[in-house]
């Protein structure tokens, strides 16, 4: 890490030059914008990691940030790393089990939650002996708080009288200490804590700032949970820059707020773009019939000039539609599918895909607008070296690769030989260097007659499809692949209109009119692949999978053995 970077996360916050009276977070209220300067968002950190020393929390001991997106989830995580204690964002969308389990394991003596999210706490509680302290936000008056809690602006209160009868004396914390334990949300297997020192983060950050531009005129909307590690890295390298962030109120309210806040660009996984995709194209069919017909030449035509060309009128005229402020986008968490990249693209919104991991702080590879190659993730950032091993592994080794999983030597141990981490992903990378993912080293399907098989390959190619919302392949040890698609259920209304199918959900999925309609496209989807990667049969299946239950992540990636499990009866019945 270069020596003119600062050691730790508070370090970096608050040696950055961003004039106090900047607009540093922005929220909405009704129909005004709720600000939070620079200056005073410095305050807020110094009064509340005071306020949390005053409550006993010692440097290395773990905070819990358990609460929705939010000023006070940033805030709160940069005075915890003031105070030198480590922080450990949950998921506000985990169930009980996990809930439980990642407040044990990590051993958080404190939590910051909201008064909606302390309910759930309850039910915990009383197994875990180390959490003391609960700060709560947005306190309800209807229900008195608990002994041990306290109101999150009562916290900065006693920070702010102690910080007037005494100098702030913070405790640094060095580049090598913990700066947060992070839980994987994998597909597959119990949550691990990824352990993230200070350097970590701050050599990712450092590395990002070479590769993606941005300047304090840029706004960005946050919608991503900043429970992972790509949202909050981008927090942290764009606090830094001095940009502003505004606050979405959640997915459903993404097209509303970016109208509202005007952002310049923004961060996601595939499935928000392929739902802004979807929207758009339903935009373009309200088109005249001439206007359709350029437009739709110029996305499959992408890069001819001359389509360009024609359609360059109309296309601007979607952009101020869609996005009239956004400069570029950046898609991660997730493989996202080319055709999904190309259609931004020519609707004169760059998309830039990139890769990473929790374990490497996140970011490994991304494309810019000066180098991108679109069906790839970029190139690696500087100072992050990628190779791959003879069995088509990516090995990652660099500064911002984990210390390791949190009460887990052995897997550790597994997971990083000889300064490499092995991220059980598949790739290869091209004579120019730009890195390609091809699936999951685990998920590697090998049918009966000793077919290797990537499914996400496959999957990607069926989500491009505008009917079909997501995919899951099966066929391990068995003669053929089969799959369970989940239709997009905003079109399929429209669609059963169309086939002449009456009836809800239920009764849609059910008819063999709509399987053919599905079968037909699949068929057409998938007929540039080899025999073996063909589906044999598939199933529809209402689009009712959730976190809750298990069968996604927060970032709505589906839980495959999860998935398996409640469907094993109709797999079973495909072959």
């Amino acid at each position: 890490m270069p020596e003119n970077i600062p050691g730790n996360i508070a370090e970096l916050f608050f040696t950055s030059s961003v004039p106090p009276e900047r607009p540093a977070l922005l929220t909405r209220v009704g129909e005004n914008p709720h600000v939070i300067t620079r200056g005073r968002m410095e305050q807020m950190v110094r009064e509340l990691s005071v306020g949390l020393s005053l409550l006993g929390i010692e440097p290395q001991e773990r905070v819990a940030i358990f609460c929705e997106n939010r000023p006070e989830w940033i805030i709160s995580d940069l005075a915890i790393a003031l105070t030198g204690a480590v922080s450990v964002p949950v998921y506000t969308t985990l169930g009980r089990e996990d809930l439980w389990f990642i407040l044990k394991d990590s051993g958080a003596r404190a939590i910051i939650t909201s008064a909606r999210l302390a309910e759930r706490l309850k039910e915990v509680r009383q197994t875990l002996p180390l959490l003391k302290r609960v700060i709560i936000l947005d306190p309800d008056e209807d229900h008195p708080l608990e002994e041990d809690a306290i109101h999150f602006k009562d916290l900065l209160s006693l920070g702010r009288e102690e910080l007037e009868r005494a100098p702030f004396r913070p405790r640094p914390a060095k580049g090598d200490e913990l700066f947060s334990i992070v839980y994987s949300s994998g597909t597959t297997g119990r949550p691990r804590g990824v352990m993230l020192s200070h350097g970590n983060v701050i050599s990712n950050i450092h590395a990002i700032k070479q590769a993606i531009r941005v300047n304090s005129a840029d706004r960005y909307l946050s919608y991503l949970p900043l429970s992972h590690i790509f949202e909050r890295t981008t927090h942290h390298f764009l606090i830094h820059a001095g940009c502003a962030i505004c606050y979405a109120r959640g997915f459903s309210f993404v097209g509303a707020d970016m109208e509202f806040f005007r952002p310049t660009f923004m961060i996601g996984v595939p499935f928000v773009f392929e739902r802004m995709k979807r929207r758009i194209e339903d935009h373009i069919e309200g088109l005249s019939p001439l206007r359709r017909f350029i437009v739709k030449k110029a996305i499959e035509y992408s890069r001819s000039p001359l389509w360009q060309t024609l359609a360059r009128p109309v296309l601007r005229s979607i952009k101020r539609k869609v996005a009239p402020t956004i400069r570029f986008f950046v898609s991660g968490g997730a493989p996202l599918s080319p055709s999904t990249a190309e259609f931004f693209f020519a609707i004169g919104i760059p998309l830039f895909e990139g890769y990473g991991l929790t374990e490497t702080s996140p970011v490994v590879s991304v494309n810019t607008p000066e180098s991108y190659r679109i069906g790839t993730v970029g190139r690696p950032l500087k100072g992050v070296e990628v190779k791959i091993a003879e069995d088509g592994e990516v090995l990652v080794r660099g500064a911002s690769v984990m210390k390791g999983y949190l009460n887990l030597p052995e897997l550790t141990a597994r997971t990083i030989s000889n300064g490499w981490l092995h991220t059980g992903d598949t790739g290869y990378i091209d004579k120019d260097g730009f890195l390609t993912i091809t699936g999951r080293k685990k998920d590697i399907i090998i049918t009966s007659a000793g077919k290797n098989i990537s499914p996400q390959k496959i999957e990607n190619i069926l989500r491009a499809d505008p009917y079909i919302k997501d995919a899951l392949l099966y066929g391990d040890r068995r003669p053929h692949l089969v799959a369970l698609i989940i239709p997009d259920t905003e079109r399929l209304p429209e669609l059963a209109r169309r086939l002449g199918i009456k009836g809800d959900v239920a009764e849609c999925l059910k008819d063999e009119r709509l399987y053919r309609f599905f079968e037909k496209r699949i068929r057409e989807q998938l007929k540039g692949l080899s025999r073996f990667e063909q589906i044999h049969r598939f199933a529809l299946i209402a689009d009712d999978l959730s976190c809750e239950r298990g069968e996604l992540t927060p970032t709505m990636k589906l839980k495959r053995d999860a998935i398996a499990k409640r469907y094993h009866a109709l797999i079973d019945s495909l072959y």
